[in-house]
Order: structure tokens, then C-alpha cells, then sequence
């Protein structure tokens, strides 16, 4: 695992390795994701077969059981519903698939800031000590159709390796989501990046794919309300989409047709989600991946 420190005005200037964070510099770590049979025909790697075992990847706010079942009865799964993958923003997302720690995974994912910029959660990137690998993007993915992209750099915050085997909470998903750059320009658009985009009140529409909800193989969307901004994280509820599978789905506002990407998703449960709340730190890192991670 390369790990990097650098300043992004500087990137070929030894000097920006003694930059502090507060300073503007950026702590990364960046790969390839490579894998198993990554080049070769439609998919590679990825089969018809593999995709359908792949598991939603997922992981829970931990409440009192209690408080879960009781929110569990009060939310309907109407709460939440497909969206239209075919109109923008929606179809700018897409399923994620990805090899970590030897199993198949599936999260969600979306292209954001540039056409060839995907971002998800980094908790569906790296996760105990392992990068992912197989990485690969289906944008539009309804049912088994959409349009693959493959994955050729993929980066995470050097804060989220050192924090990743922690509890979800509010102060961990901060910075709970990854760079990944894609070797063919996205043919459908991007969402714009919202730098601190949304604040308490306001109600932002969140997406994904949802195991529990058919199986995962529709995009769901659903509206919620921040509660909660701490440091650089959300805190929005209520949450339908909650089980696994919508991790790295957008949270999005759109404001005079401009549909901007504010969060992802990081942890949840059925009465709220935690997800970072996008900085210059993330631009930056757009602005580093998008350029190879030189």
C-alpha cells in the first residue's frame, strides 16, 4: 500500500510532504485495483453468475435492539421507492462491484465532479487491512442492464485506514468515502460537488441499492432530513434503505436544475444515516485521483 502526502498545488514539489493538514494538504492512499481476470471480454471478472452472488455490502448503526424493532414496525418499505435510473441525476449512479477480503461484494456508487470520477463509500474500498480489488462500476444497473465502466485508480483518506475497524458513528463516517477513476468518460453526466452543501433541516434525497428491497437490483430513493451536522458529518433520517446495499449512494439537493452531491452513505439504520459532509479535502482528492495519483 503506497501512502502519499501531498498539497495539491504542489504536487511534484518535495516540500509539500512536511505540509500540515491544516495547510490544505491531502493524507491518501492510492491504488489499482487490478484482480482477477480484470481485462478481457464484456465484464471479465464480473459474470452474470458472480454478480448475482455478489453480497450487499452493508454495515448498521449500532442502537439498542429495542429502539431497531420498534423503528422497524413504524417504517414501511413505500417509505422508500424506485427511482427513474433513466433521468438525471439518478442515472448518473450506478452499482459498485468489488472483491474485498476474497469475497464479492455490491454497493452503490456515482459519477461526481467529472466524467470520469466516481465516488462511494471508502468502507466498500478499504476495509481491515485490505484494499479492494475487481473493482468495476454499472452505471444505470436496473435488472441486470446498464453500462460497465472499469475502474483503473481508486484512493481513500489516509484518516479513514486509521479509523476504518471503529464503531459507525457520526466522527468516523467523516471520512467515509473513496476517489475512484474510470478509464472511459462517463456518457450520461455527473453530479456537481457540493463543498458543505446541505445543513441541518434541510432534506436532501438519498439513493442506492438496497439488498433487502428486490434483491438489490433496482436503485431506491429516498427523502430524509439532516438532524444533525457535526465536525465534516451528517446525521439524517428516516432511513428505509437501511441493510446493506446502498453504501457510497449519493445524497443529493438540487437547486435551478442543478443536482449537486453533498454525502454518501456511510452507516445506517431505520430511524437515520450517517454520511461525511464533502470538503475541500474531497475536492482536492478528486482533483489528485482524476490525475493518476502522481
Amino acid at each position: 500500500m503506497r501512502v502519499t502526502r501531498l498539497t495539491w498545488s504542489m504536487l511534484l514539489s518535495a516540500s509539500a510532504l512536511m505540509t500540515p493538514l491544516s495547510a490544505g494538504a491531502v493524507d491518501f492512499t492510492c491504488w489499482s485495483p487490478g484482480g482477477a481476470m480484470l481485462a478481457g471480454a464484456a465484464g471479465g471478472y464480473w459474470t452474470a453468475e458472480r454478480i448475482a452472488n455478489a453480497i450487499p455490502f452493508g454495515e448498521t448503526i449500532g442502537r439498542a435492539e429495542g429502539s431497531l424493532t420498534e423503528q422497524r414496525r413504524s417504517l414501511k418499505d413505500t417509505d422508500a421507492e424506485r427511482a427513474p435510473i433513466n433521468e438525471a441525476p439518478y442515472k448518473f449512479g450506478g452499482k459498485l462491484l468489488f472483491t474485498l477480503g476474497g469475497a464479492d461484494y455490491t454497493a452503490s456508487a456515482q459519477f461526481v465532479a467529472d466524467d470520469r470520477i466516481v465516488m462511494g463509500a471508502a468502507h466498500s474500498a478499504w476495509g481491515n487491512g485490505n484494499q479492494a480489488t475487481n473493482i468495476r462500476f454499472y452505471q444505470g444497473y436496473a435488472g441486470g442492464g446498464g453500462t460497465l465502466y472499469q475502474i483503473d485508480r481508486v484512493a481513500v483518506l489516509l484518516r479513514w485506514t486509521e479509523v476504518s475497524g471503529n464503531p459507525p458513528s457520526m466522527a468516523r463516517s467523516q471520512f467515509d468515502y473513496s476517489v475512484m477513476r474510470t478509464t472511459a468518460a462517463s456518457a450520461v453526466g455527473k453530479y456537481e460537488l457540493g463543498i458543505d452543501g446541505a445543513h441541518v433541516d434541510d432534506n436532501v434525497t438519498i439513493t442506492g441499492y438496497p439488498g433487502r428491497l428486490d434483491g438489490g437490483e433496482y436503485m431506491y430513493r429516498e427523502t430524509a432530513r439532516i438532524t444533525v451536522q457535526a465536525g465534516t458529518a451528517y446525521d439524517a433520517g428516516p432511513h428505509p434503505m437501511y441493510g446493506g446495499g446502498a453504501s457510497g449512494g449519493a445524497w443529493f439537493v438540487t437547486a435551478n436544475n442543478v443536482h449537486k452531491a453533498v454525502s454518501v452513505v456511510s452507516s445506517g439504520a431505520p430511524d437515520g444515516v450517517y454520511g461525511p459532509s464533502f470538503t475541500q479535502d474531497t475536492a482536492d482528492l478528486i482533483a489528485i485521483v482524476k490525475n493518476g495519483c502522481p
